[in-house]
């Protein structure tokens, strides 16, 4: 009996050693990966930066390159999803933190407008040529789903850059992308009901709008009272890692709700604007921002199937699906005309990105069975054009539309 005690602890030892050593791999090999996505993103952004270029395309590029598309350095993974949401959620917290919910307040009928137009035209055109094409009705659905709401992130990033995130058109592009994120949702919730029971609870639809606007509406009220609110009196370390916490908690409480977490992220980060001057808040959450969304955009690129594009009847009916999206965004121009035509049209190509909301309305088809490998195809080919249209587009228009606006180092 002693001898198979022994035995038993001796098997139990080796499986722990194996166990441990099988952390210590995986824990090296995110390490490379992280080490690879940041070298490359800071090397292939900067090529950018130097060609006058906005640095988020030559960090989508840098995943494709080092991806399983081409170099496969990088492969997929629940720990860089993670961390890319990440990215994600403190772009949005700084984009948030930028802008004050007062002048979302002057400009919210046009955001409006240009959220409901922008959802509107792109969803009805989708669905329609997917009829035309052939899709069955519910991958038609999903095709217009697909096209309705906006990546706020990219847009968010190429202003960012620009240090134009105080001007009335980027006011009106953060502001629709909120309500669009949420037009967006309420439409998934639609088609994907529509796809597993073939019919969908409007109640559960009229619980989600509720609870989104309530989300949306209460933390818009809390502003009066949180600036109010002493950070350096409250019993924490820093006032900066009471915001970060903050921050984190409503992107949460976003996602417990159904909300993409960074629509909770933004929302926090405009609470907190504020009070960003009176406790130096902005340079530090900028320093951790600057670290983790080249991440999130790098991993989009790492996502990219580039085999999958090769086709010809994807890159035909690709084409002409990234020409609706486009197309149908630029509808919302007719939202913000009160700001000129050339702001107006700013906005419009600010809304055209779908990027990771195109991709998770794709992902979510795809695995309902909705849509095929080919539809599913057509589909990352319409987030990858109108990824990289939108920001290859915004430097020269808002150069046209707002001359002056751009520093002599940019």
């Amino acid at each position: 009996m002693l001898q198979s005690f022994i035995f038993m602890a001796a098997g139990a030892a080796g499986k722990a050693v194996e166990s441990a050593e099988a952390v210590e791999k995986s824990l090296t090999s995110h390490l490379f990966e992280i080490f690879i996505l940041i070298l490359a993103t800071q090397f292939v952004g900067w090529l950018f930066q130097r060609f006058k270029q906005p640095a988020v395309i030559g960090e989508l590029l840098a995943g494709a390159i080092v991806g399983p598309a081409l170099l496969g350095w990088v492969a997929e993974g629940s720990m860089l999803e993670f961390i890319s949401e990440l990215g994600a959620i403190f772009l949005l917290f700084m984009v948030g933190l930028e802008t004050r919910l007062d002048d979302i307040l002057k400009v919210g009928k046009e955001a409006f407008i240009v959220a409901v137009v922008g959802a509107i035209v792109p969803f009805i055109g989708g669905y329609y040529f997917g009829l035309y094409v052939g899709f069955s009705q519910v991958s038609a659905l999903f095709l217009g789903a697909a096209l309705v709401a906006t990546s706020v992130g990219i847009t968010a990033r190429v202003m960012q850059e620009l240090d134009v995130l105080s001007r009335p058109y980027s006011r009106i592009i953060l502001g629709a992308a909120v309500i669009d994120d949420i037009e967006g949702l309420i439409v998934l919730a639609i088609v994907s009901g529509i796809a597993t029971t073939g019919s969908f609870e409007t109640g559960s639809i009229i619980r989600l709008v509720l609870i989104s606007f309530a989300f949306v509406g209460a933390a818009m009220a809390m502003v009066p009272f949180v600036k109010r609110v002493p950070l350096d009196k409250l019993p924490f370390q820093t006032p900066l890692g009471v915001s970060i916490a903050f921050g984190l908690a409503m992107a949460t409480l976003a996602s417990l709700i159904g909300l993409a977490p960074i629509v909770g992220a933004f929302m926090a980060g405009m609470v907190m604007a504020e009070m960003r001057e009176e406790y130096e808040l902005e340079e530090p959450i900028h320093a951790i921002e600057s670290f983790l969304a080249p991440i999130f955009f790098a991993y989009m690129g790492v996502q990219l199937n580039l085999a999958a594009l090769a086709s010809r009847e994807v890159l035909f009916a690709g084409g002409v699906v990234s020409l609706i999206a486009i197309v149908g965004k630029l509808f919302a121009v007719f939202g913000s005309l009160t700001q000129g035509i050339k702001n107006a049209i700013v906005v419009g190509i600010g809304m055209v990105p779908r990027g990771e909301v195109g991709l998770i309305v794709a992902s979510i088809g795809l695995s309902a069975g909705a849509i095929d490998e080919k539809e599913f195809a057509i589909v990352i080919f319409m987030v990858v054009i109108t990824t990289i249209v939108a920001p290859l587009s915004l430097r020269p228009v808002i150069a046209w539309a707002d001359p002056g606006v751009l520093s002599p180092k940019e």
